[in-house]
């Protein structure tokens, strides 16, 4: 099978300093010609290619052939020579790649030992058995894509400007294949042709005016260079509008300052250790600042960069790794270069678009690098900038996650332990909650997954218990007594205690041996939230109820009860639902019924002992045994 290495280079505007020709045009399939044999792998399959080449311009490709150069264009192979040739870059043979832990599942994908536990492994296998998925297996398990696919994320609302030799020429169509495939396949993919109908790359000026007639793309793909003209040889704005066009410098500038764009730019094919002239526009102007990515290539097969790409040199800042050899598209397989390597990053762009439609372009291009898988030297690196594009990480929260409480106060998402009084309601429910992590990207996530019923501890309650009437008139009690029957903590916290305003009757009725008693309480409370660090937001009035219903016999009580029963008031919470395109927090408001079934205590007493068993409707049963004495000295 051949494996065409494809890229297309761009000689200075002006003069052409070399223009080889490798064929004339070919509008049929002849596969018995050798140029189109060549350029035609995908019709042609039974052919071997001795050589390869590597695109790294807009070079002039036409129906399926490599046409001559034309104005200011010509074809170079993998690696070619110049004055301002730096040397060749070195491939580390050792890479971390970042694949410490195995998921095992059928089929396998390497992972990091940290992944979102939104996805299961069935999920991912899902993802990972389509047919689309596994003509480029390896490479995408490399960018971890199969976990965006799993979580539902196809580049929509997304479009993506492939700036190329149009989809009917094999290295456009190819580019255009593989950004509108498996990891985006959902973003519009719009063609726009680079050179013109007799096969001249277009002057800059006028691929300048391409760029400002399209209005509606917000991802701009460049699989092309300028031939033997690198990064670090460009100093100012100048330097780059001296060998290309203002109008075409300027577009650029235009449509990442007012479209919010990004683009998304092959770093070449010659294996120097300094990427093409093109890739160095952040540095010299500051509109591409936070909108632009340079993507050199790696070769899966040595886990290191791949021997015909560029170097990320002096654009590490902005620059990083996607896999760029045996890349299929369409029916063409083992496309090698940067070419294919970066509309891999324009499809990841689209994915981050559609997860996260508020983030900006500069969020967007910060959030790919930091999440970049780390690859050659410990940190960021003049071969691999960032390291591999990780859609797994750039699709789950970073760093800490925090739940908004509201525009200015965030409190931890940690599990908030509550009483289970009040839990049982809260969860049935069933209500979602939205947070946010480090780049204050909001995620969602079930109420019910972080709250821990927390037993209010009857022994410890009935020990500490002091409750005395403030007014007794016959058997009924006037009073004011505390309990932690709303108690909750972290960010459904409420007040440690509540009050409880109450009245209450006793009886009893002796029958001789044999002596019953009883008590009902209802009690009124009025609870307050302090601060505003919670999401509980306030309390209706709570009418609560308890009774004991008991006999004693000499040394020996039984009894029954139940304790701060509510029997009617609500709750009101304000949970954070998301943001909205223009990235405003939204929060939906609700009423939680807190009127529930009570915990029942049954408890058998032998002079100053008892033994109790609590069955706890909502929380964990209880049984305890408690000893009353005084201690005289």
């Amino acid at each position: 099978m051949m494996k065409s290495k494809v890229f297309l280079s761009v000689i200075l505007s002006g003069a052409v300093l070399a223009a080889p020709v490798h064929g004339a045009l070919i509008d049929s399939v002849n596969c018995e010609n050798a140029t189109f044999r060549k350029y035609n792998p995908d019709q042609c399959p039974s052919y071997k290619k001795s050589s390869s080449f590597s695109f790294a311009a807009s070079s002039a490709v036409a129906g399926g052939a490599l046409a001559a150069i034309g104005a200011g264009l010509a074809i170079i192979g993998a690696s070619s020579s110049g004055d301002d040739q730096p040397a060749s870059a070195t491939s580390a043979n050792n890479v971390d790649t970042g694949r410490g832990v195995i998921i095992t599942h059928s089929p396998t994908l390497p992972v990091y030992s940290h992944v979102g536990n939104d996805v299961t492994k069935t999920q991912l296998a899902a993802a990972m058995d389509s047919r689309e998925y596994t003509k480029n297996y390896n490479q995408y398990n490399e960018i971890r894509a199969a976990y965006s696919m799993a979580r539902g994320y196809t580049g929509k609302n997304s479009t993506i400007a492939i700036l190329d030799t149009g989809n009917d020429i094999f290295h456009g169509q190819k580019v255009e294949q593989i950004a509108s495939e498996s990891v985006a396949p959902d973003a519009v993919v719009n063609s726009y042709k680079v050179y013109d109908s007799n096969n001249n790359f277009l002057p800059f000026k006028q691929i300048g005016n391409i760029i400002n007639s399209i209005d509606d793309a917000n991802i701009y793909n460049a699989s092309w260079v300028i031939s033997n003209r690198y990064a670090n040889t460009i100093k100012t704005r100048n330097d780059l509008v001296r060998i290309t066009d203002e109008t075409f410098i300027s577009a650029i500038e235009y449509a990442a300052r007012e479209q919010d764009a990004i683009f998304v730019w092959a770093a070449g094919n010659n294996g120097a250790n300094q990427s093409n002239a093109l890739s160095a526009l952040p540095n010299v102007s500051s509109d591409l600042n936070g909108h632009f990515v340079n993507v050199v290539a790696w070769d899966e097969q040595t886990g290191a960069l791949a021997d015909f790409s560029n170097a990320c040199g002096v654009t590490k800042n902005f620059c990083i790794t996607a896999p760029g050899t045996n890349l299929s598209a369409g029916y063409s397989k083992y496309l090698d270069g940067t070419s294919f390597a970066a509309p891999l990053v324009s499809a990841a762009v689209a994915v981050i678009r559609e997860a996260f439609p508020y983030m900006k372009s500069s969020q967007i291009t910060e959030l790919l690098f930091a999440t970049a898988r780390d690859l050659g030297e410990l940190g960021i690196d003049e071969t691999y900038g960032h390291g591999m594009l990780d859609l797994e990480r750039a699709t789950r929260p970073v760093g800490t996650e925090l739940i908004p409480i509201n525009d200015t106060v965030a409190r931890p998402l940690e599990t908030a332990r509550v009483s289970g009084t009040i839990a049982h309601q809260i969860k049935s429910e069933n209500l979602q909650l939205a947070f946010v992590d480090d780049f204050g990207r909001t995620f969602k996530t079930q109420l019910n997954d972080n709250i821990k019923i927390q037993n209010p501890g009857r022994a410890f309650v009935r020990l500490r218990e002091e409750s005395k009437p403030n007014a007794k008139i016959g058997n009924i009690e006037f009073g004011m007594r505390t309990s932690d029957f709303l108690g909750a903590d972290g960010f459904l916290s409420t007040t440690d205690k509540t009050s409880i305003t109450y009245i209450a009757t006793n009886g009893t009725i002796d029958t001789g041996s044999l002596k019953f008693f009883h008590r009902t309480e209802l009690g009124i409370s009025n609870p307050h939230i302090s601060g505003d660090s919670s999401v509980v937001t306030d309390f209706s009035n709570i009418y609560t109820t308890s009774i004991t219903l008991g006999a004693t016999m000499g040394n020996w009580t039984i009894s029954i009860a139940t304790n701060d029963a509510i029997i009617d008031g609500t709750m009101n919470m304000r949970l954070p639902s998301g943001r909205n395109m223009n990235g405003t927090l939204l929060y939906n408001d609700y009423q939680i019924d807190l009127a529930s079934r009570p915990a029942i205590e049954y408890s058998v007493g032998y002079k100053n002992l008892t033994a109790t068993f609590v069955d706890n409707p909502y929380g964990t049963d209880e049984v305890y045994v408690l000893a009353k004495g005084k201690l005289k000295f």
